[in-house]
């Protein structure tokens, strides 16, 4: 077992129960669910039928939860059946709530279909969430079979209005939320150079860029879903993400040379230029950001283009001023590197910026347009097998919709003997507290309990000292706003103001008080007690449990990706896109095994002994790939030299200390020692060495291109690379070595 221990102090944790999650607060949801709630309220009030109108604004408040937003497609089939589902679990409820064993019965069964439907994704999940809240709401107030038939009919209405204001008022452009993608991505690639100049680059950076092009990704296939052809706009799409993803194999590149070189006294001399330069591909990215998400710029090259002129002037000094120095001749091998890259990345934002400056001459699309879209047939399989695929144990989904279905039977069960006021709300805090993993359930619970203490405590003053209910009202609306735009951004905020909005909107025109309030509390107590205690007893699925094999899947990917690189430049393999696909793996198994990270920081046991050794691990990986990436973007310019002597004895013994290491966290045993990875340097810096000497004195008599300069040209980006490839990689072992003594002092 990887961690045993409770070890969070008072301050980590009070910065764990507030952090808030990257992005910003989405405005627009938040006017949705205000409007979907209002309009139906204010009818209702003007035909005196408040609580009918009420309740209509309630589901459609509901049916808008199950907007996740992307393409337009998904979010019409979501919310179709978000109203589908909730008038089905309106009417099932409403007339089983009379009959108690059947109740406890149907509550398990709708909780674990509700809890299933996370296997169809973020859509699926939402879907699932609303519809499993809807029930457990209709089964605390039973009625007839015709009020069970008008209840529904309402849903369907609301369904309707919900689906008119998110469908068909709000502005339809159906390639929006790919734009938004796309846009993302260059922005984070410029905001990783800006910080990278600033000296504060961090792993999680490329995990944002990674993240953005993997949700572009997402998003485009999502698009093309069961359509034939293929449309002009799904092409200058797919391009740009193509295009991302090869400006961030070269800001990698860039950026691993510049810090590689970064004492030499060569990069002090045009560090000036350097930073010039690095400013001004972020502006250019930024600039690319916005026309791509249809905001006015203007991307201009003109500056970065003169820069590298200066910089090409430079290079051009540092040559002729060589006297047969070495030292002098390893700062101009430098530096020609970077201007290579340099020249690299104009040529491809080039590019980058026409396929953006198209899309916006082209902004305005059909719909002929949005129906021409396609996915690989590969890519698709049928619902009805991906369900049969999941129908076991061994899926972490099936457990937590078992897990989910039990809670709920548990908690219908406990508030019906107890007699417990409002009992219900236990049910749903289960259903918004109860996380398929623990540490996201955890943190949960303690944002629920305090935002529900905090928002009931402001309801009750609020009803206390407002009586006029035009005024509640609008209070009512602000709450929902700022709770469904907060939802995502920081979860605690926003059950303050949703527990605020329930307080006020449950048995409207009747007075409530504190002793209400009190009821809320508790039973949002005994609810994400309930939850927790779950997950924690059934089937816990702990990220400790699965840490060391994304670990170890991690480690391989990157083996896999220096094996592929390495090859090339031992003159087995030409290079291919299988190098480019390869260095995407391994970036996605990185992004798994930090995710599986974070979320062991937020489980309640945890040996802080670990964290230190586990966090080198993570970060060593991501700076071993960075090393990786170099060499692969430098095959550009790579013409298949006689490979380096040796070179064979260092990817041999690079690739066995990797497997190894997978291994060692796998099976948590220690890894063996390091090979001399130093003395297999040694045997390899001479023929470098001699490669440079040989180009110094040939300087003399000719300085064109020459078979030397370009054995010189090939390997000297690897000269630069594989001492740095031994010292991440020694640095790697070293953490292993503390993870496992750790993991066995602890076991």
């Amino acid at each position: 077992m990887l961690i045993k221990k409770i070890q969070l102090n008072q301050s980590s944790f009070l910065r764990f129960l507030i952090q808030s999650e990257p992005g910003k607060p989405a405005i627009s949801n938040g006017l949705r669910a205000a409007l979907a709630l209002g309009v139906p309220m204010l009818i209702g009030q003007l035909i005196n039928q408040r609580e009918s109108g009420l309740l209509l604004g309630l589901m459609a408040y509901f049916v808008n939860l199950a907007n996740v937003g992307g393409p337009y497609q998904i979010k019409a089939k979501a919310m179709v059946a978000a109203t589908l589902g909730i008038a089905v679990s309106i009417f099932v409820g409403t007339l089983v709530a009379k009959v108690p064993a059947l109740t406890v019965v149907l509550t398990f069964l709708w909780g674990f279909a509700s809890g299933f439907a996370s296997l169809y994704g973020n859509a699926g999940a939402n879907v699932g969430l609303v519809v499993g809240i809807s029930f457990v709401s209709a089964i605390a107030q039973s009625g007839d079979l015709e009020s069970a038939l008008m209840r529904s009919l309402l849903c369907l209405i609301a369904g309707g209005w919900a689906m008119l204001l998110s469908l068909v008022m709000w502005p339809f452009r159906p390639y929006d939320p790919l734009r938004i993608a796309l846009a993302s991505c260059f922005s984070a690639l410029a905001n990783y150079i800006q910080a990278f100049a600033g000296k504060v680059a961090t792993p999680e950076n490329i995990l944002e860029i990674r993240q953005a092009l993997e949700t572009a990704r997402t998003t485009l296939g999502t698009l093309r879903i069961g359509q034939p052809a293929r449309s002009w706009m799904n092409e200058q799409l797919l391009v740009l993400i193509q295009d991302g993803d090869r400006l961030l194999g070269s800001v990698i590149a860039l950026t691993e040379l510049l810090e590689t070189n970064f004492k030499q006294q060569q990069y002090h001399t045009v560090q000036q230029l350097i930073d010039d330069a690095l400013a001004q591909i972020s502006v250019i990215l930024q600039a690319i950001a916005k026309v791509i998400s249809r905001k006015p710029s203007s991307i201009d090259l003109g500056n970065l283009n003169r820069i590298y002129e200066a910089l090409k002037e430079q290079e051009s000094l540092q040559r002729k001023v060589i006297a047969g120095s070495e030292t002098d001749y390893t700062s101009l091998v430098a530096l020609s590197n970077l201007v290579l890259m340099i020249e690299k990345l104009i040529k491809q934002l080039q590019y980058t910026a026409q396929t953006a400056k198209s899309l916006a001459d082209r902004s305005t699309i059909s719909q002929r347009d949005v129906d021409r879209l396609l996915l690989v047939a590969d890519e698709q399989r049928s619902l009805l097998s991906l369900l049969r695929e999941n129908l076991t144990l061994d899926s972490a989904i099936f457990r937590h919709a078992l897990r989910i279905g039990v809670s709920l039977a548990v908690g219908v069960i406990l508030y019906s003997i107890t007699n417990l006021p409002m009992g219900y709300w236990v049910t749903l805090t289960i259903m918004l507290v109860l996380k398929p993993n623990l540490g996201a359930t955890f943190q949960r619970f303690f944002q629920r309990v305090g935002g529900t203490i905090l928002g009931a405590v402001l309801a009750a003053i609020l009803l206390a000292t407002i009586m006029s209910q035009p005024v509640l009202d609008t209070i009512i609306l602000l709450t929902v706003f700022f709770g469904v735009s907060l939802i995502r951004f920081n979860y605690g905020y926003s059950v303050v103001f949703l527990s605020i909005f329930v307080l006020l909107i449950i048995d409207i025109g009747h007075p409530i008080g504190w002793q209400f309030a009190g009821f809320r509390v508790l039973n949002t107590l005994i609810g994400a007690a309930l939850a927790f205690a779950s997950h924690y007893f059934i089937w816990p699925n702990w990220e400790r449990d699965r840490l060391p094999s994304q670990l170890a899947t991690a480690l391989r990917e990157c083996h896999k990706y220096f094996s592929d690189v390495m090859t090339v430049y031992q003159g087995t393999k030409e290079p291919d896109s299988t190098i480019i696909s390869q260095r995407r793996q391994t970036g996605l198994a990185i992004g798994n095994a930090q995710a599986s990270f974070q979320g062991l920081l937020r489980e309640p046991q945890m040996h802080k002994e670990l964290v230190e050794p586990v966090m080198t691990l993570l970060a060593y990986i991501g700076r071993f790939t960075n090393a990786v990436t170099v060499l692969a973007v430098h095959l550009e310019h790579f013409r298949g030299t006689v490979p380096l002597p040796e070179l064979e004895t260092f990817v041999r013994q690079i690739s066995l200390v990797l497997e190894q290491l997978a291994d060692s966290i796998q099976q948590e045993i220690a890894p063996p020692p390091l090979p001399d990875l130093e003395e297999t340097l040694q045997k390899i810096q001479p023929h470098l060495q001699a490669l440079r000497t040989a180009r110094i004195q040939e300087l003399a008599v000719n300085q064109g291109h020459t078979p030397i300069r370009q054995a010189v040209i090939d390997y000297s980006i690897l000269d630069l690379e594989i001492d740095q490839i031994v010292r991440r990689l020694t640095a790697m072992h070293s953490a292993m070595v503390r993870i496992i003594y750790h993991i066995k002092g602890n076991s």
